[in-house]
């Protein structure tokens, strides 16, 4: 979505709110998208992801802060937390990115795929040494703001 957009559909929820409504936002933040290794409690790998697309967030991160100028909405509170999805197998990992992407259209670069199977050969290599009970995960720090509509 263009950052126009972005700001546009922030000016329909800031009309469509009761004046008592919230709104909550959350996405991720500029940094990276880690690919981690657990087990047992233990981080035993990360690194980033290649495909990280941070563009999109610094929109976001844009059209909140017009909102806010503009005095559409007031921030009542705003944080951050850590956003960790586990699989047991990066197929498994792979398949449900796969789900969750699969709006973006966007083509991926040659050099960038390259990189990302070279991380998730590393990845089952490091899975398969290191035995049973270890996973994979996506790691993400994201914001969360409750926003309410300035009338």
């Amino acid at each position: 979505m263009t950052p126009e957009g972005m700001v546009h559909a922030l000016e329909e929820i800031h009309r469509l709110l009761k004046p008592a409504g919230s709104l909550v936002d959350i996405h991720p933040t500029l940094g990276p998208k880690l690919i981690e290794v657990h087990q047992g409690g233990r981080l035993l790998f990360a690194e980033p992801k290649p495909d990280y697309f941070v563009e999109g967030y610094a929109q976001a991160d844009n059209a909140l802060a017009r909102a806010v100028e503009r005095q559409l909405f007031a921030v009542e509170q705003r944080g951050q937390f850590d956003f960790l999805t586990y699989a047991p197998s990066i197929t498994e990992l792979l398949e449900y990115i796969a789900e969750t992407n699969a709006y973006n259209d966007s083509p991926k670069d040659e050099a960038e795929s390259a990189r990302e199977a070279e991380l998730f050969a590393r990845i089952e290599g490091i899975l398969r040494d290191t035995g049973e009970g270890a996973e994979v995960a996506t790691h993400e720090t994201a914001l969360i703001a409750r926003m309410t509509p300035i009338r």
